[in-house]
Parts: structure tokens; sequence; C-alpha cells
């Protein structure tokens, strides 16, 4: 049965011509309904000499009509990679082309501390992974010209990094710039594209019948994932309004939650802290210090849970985020239902001001997006 698979797997290989000198890619077949699971292998052979052993891999997904593209990427250890993208059924039937990009090189981050004293020769940091239990905490060392670099990492999703300097206090914050080079231009080493088609040959009509007229544009900072035919909506909304849309996300759009303003209105950036300045206005909110003296949220004697940026953290560690760097707070009461841990606890939900909303003053905390699962959904 073995030999059987082997030699069906090896004919599919050879009749879609996925083999390359320098980027050896597989895929089972190229024909898909939604629901099924698009797995691939990306290998590169010589990549020891290509100086390739950590690497990258970048697959961008591009439907040949409708000019949508959707972007995934992987790390690649010792020249290879094997993952899969399940096909959810939001994917509309058609054509894709399934680029493989190779970037040299694993996630690092970069970072400058603007305006820093020639006595802060380190920075400490604490990176929260998404969806995950705990927090890793590291420094790292401050150039003369005030520049750092901080270990690589991997990790799936996206991660909250927080910085501070060992010699401020809690609350002290400072203003730093970060750069990943997997957000940044790059211009990839290996590049191979293949074919695939969803839903049934029969029923499909595309105006793109020969794959060879395809042309791929690599511009890796043009955002093109965006849906063909987009509705305006007339309805005003605040730039609040706006900023919830954008930015949250599962359970954390429930319609029940209670939200304050930190963009248009500048009472959160007056407070002392953000749980003070909910003092008073949240029924059945209280605010209170713990044993260790930090401020603590509580509903009916119970701690509420603490989210920035809908990362999970410390109850105490709401003092993380200057009131200056918020964009938004929303409240959930007891029980919030937020995570499945949550029980009966009610929940504070901290935004920072970000992409449009994010105004020019000093920043010291970032989401950073990280490598896709290797199971994921392509969606």
């Amino acid at each position: 049965m073995r030999q059987s698979v082997f030699v069906l797997f090896m004919f599919l290989t050879a009749t879609m011509g996925y083999a390359s000198d320098s980027l050896q890619i597989n895929i089972s077949t190229n024909k898909f309904v939604k629901g099924d699971t698009l797995e691939f292998q990306c290998t590169v052979p010589a990549f020891e000499e290509s100086k390739l052993t950590y690497a990258t891999l970048n697959v961008w997904i591009e439907d040949v009509e409708r000019r949508q593209r959707w972007k995934f990427r992987y790390p690649m250890i010792n020249g290879e990679v094997s993952a899969s993208l399940a096909i959810s059924d939001k994917i509309p039937d058609g054509r894709y082309a399934v680029n493989f990009l190779v970037q040299r090189g694993f996630f690092k981050v970069t970072g400058e501390v603007l305006e820093h004293s020639k006595k802060d020769t380190s920075l400490t940091y604490m990176m929260i992974p998404k969806n995950k239990k705990g927090s890793y905490y590291d420094n790292t060392k401050i150039t003369a010209d005030g520049h750092s670099r901080l270990k690589s990492t991997l990790f799936a999703d996206s991660a909250f990094f927080i910085f501070s300097s060992l010699k401020k206090e809690r609350d002290g914050h400072l203003s730093i710039r970060i750069e990943t080079p997997l957000d940044s231009a790059f211009v990839p080493v290996l590049q191979e594209t293949r074919f695939v088609m969803i839903g049934d040959p029969k029923m499909l009509v595309s105006k793109i019948t020969d794959t060879s007229q395809y042309v791929f544009q690599f511009d890796p900072l043009a955002d093109i994932n965006n849906l063909p035919n987009v509705t305006v909506n007339s309805k005003y909304k605040s730039k609040v309004q706006q900023y919830d849309d954008a930015y949250s996300s599962g359970l954390f759009k429930k319609e029940d939650a209670v939200i304050f303003d930190g963009i248009e209105s500048d009472a959160i950036s007056q407070s002392a802290s953000v749980l003070l300045f909910l003092q008073g206005k949240v029924a059945g909110l209280v605010i209170e210090k713990n044993n260790e003296g930090f401020e603590v949220a509580k509903w009916r004697n119970e701690v509420a849970e603490i989210f920035i940026d809908e990362f999970r953290v410390e109850s105490s560690d709401h003092t993380l985020v200057a009131p200056s760097e918020v964009a938004m707070i929303k409240v959930y009461r007891p029980p919030s239902g937020i995570t499945g841990l949550s029980g009966a606890v009610g929940a504070i939900a901290i935004y920072t001001k970000k992409g449009e909303f994010a105004g020019r003053g000093p920043r010291h905390n970032f989401v950073v997006k990280g490598y896709t699962n290797m199971d994921s959904v392509w969606k």
C-alpha cells in the first residue's frame, strides 16, 4: 500500500512539474473544493551552499482574476518546511496562483530608543504570545547610537512586546521604534509559482484560460487583500467606532461591552491610570489595591481579567500602558465569557493607538506578527 501511494505521489509531482534545481515544491493535487486541505512541502536541496539553513518561506496566494491576495509565512529549518491550509467556505471558486517566496533569515526584532540617555545601556522587554498562557522576559543591550536587537524568537500568530528601561520605574515609559525584516521590504532569493483550482472545473467560467498569462507582481508592502466589491455605509461613525471595527475581533466584538473613547476625548489621557479613569464609571466595578500595592479591578470581590490589544496580561499589568497611549477601553460585566477560562469574572480590554489612530506620542509596546501555524485556515 505504501509503495502504491508513493508511486501515485511521484506521478502527480511529475505530471504537475513541481521539481526545480533550486526550490522543490510538492503539492498532492491542484484541484480542490471548499473544505479540502491544501498540503505542501517546500525544500531547498542546496540550503547549505545557499546559506539558507535558517530561512522564511512566504506563501502568497493570489486570485488570478480578482487580484485578491492572502499572505502566510513559515520558518524553514535546514531548507525544508511542510504545512497545510484548510480551505474555508469564504474562499470563492476559481483559479489561484500559489507563490512560494524564500526569504533569507529568521524572524528577529530590531529596535531604536528615541532620545535615549547614554546611561541607558540595556532594555528589558516582555513578550506575551497570542492565545498562550505565560510570558517571556529578557533584556537586550543598547548600542551607543540607541539601537538594539532582540534574540531570535519563533512564535505563531502574533505576540505583544512591551519595552522598559531597567533604571526606570514601572510606569516610566520610553519611546521605542521597532522593525522586523519579515514585515519590511525584501527581495526573495528563491521563487516558484504553482496554480490550483477550487470548485468544479466544469462549472468555472474564467477570463483567464491560460495560466501562462499570469504575471506575479512582487510588492512586499502592497496590500491588495481587499474584496473586489466594497459597500460604503453612509452612516457616520465616530473615530472610536471606526477603531472598534478595525481592531476588535472574535468575542471582543460582543455588543454588550461598555466603550470609552481615548481618541477624540482626552479624559483617559489625563487620568493617573487606566483603572482610576474607570473608577465610578461602571456600575459594580471597584478599583482597589492588591497585597503588592498595585491597582486591580474587581466585581463582587472577583478580580477582573485584563487584556491589552486582546492579549491577556496579569491583573495589575494595566500600568504597562500609559493613559496617553490608550485609544479605546471596552468593559465587559461578569460573566464576560471572553476566554474559556473566564468563568464568572468580568473583563477590561485596553486598546492602544495604532495605524491611522496612532498619533505622534511615544510608544513602548507593539503587537508583532509572527509565523503562521503549520496547520492553519485559508479564509
